[in-house]
């Protein structure tokens, strides 16, 4: 997969979906092999945090769960490591 298309649907995650972070089971929001980190730059820009990494987001309901994401604080860090739950509704 190009980093092109990648960037592609976070483009149209943005333009389509009215989301306040994004979440993935794998190691990055772009390719493995990316130079651009089109999907970072794309959802940075907008104020949106990618997750990386989560486990079991296949346990979820579509909708119905708030997430608490608490990330350690690492001084002029752009990421970190992360501490996740959901806590499903009623």
């Amino acid at each position: 997969m190009a980093d092109h298309t990648v960037g592609q649907a976070a483009r149209w995650i943005v333009a389509n979906r009215p989301i306040k972070a994004i979440g993935i089971d794998t190691a990055s929001i772009d390719y493995g092999q990316s130079t651009l980190f089109e999907s970072h730059r794309t959802l940075f820009d907008k104020n949106i945090p990618a997750f990386e990494n989560v486990a079991n987001v296949d346990q979820l309901p579509v909708k119905g769960f708030s997430v608490i994401a608490l990330p350690m604080k690492i001084k002029g860090g752009s990421g970190g490591p992360l501490r996740i739950v959901a806590i499903l509704s009623k």
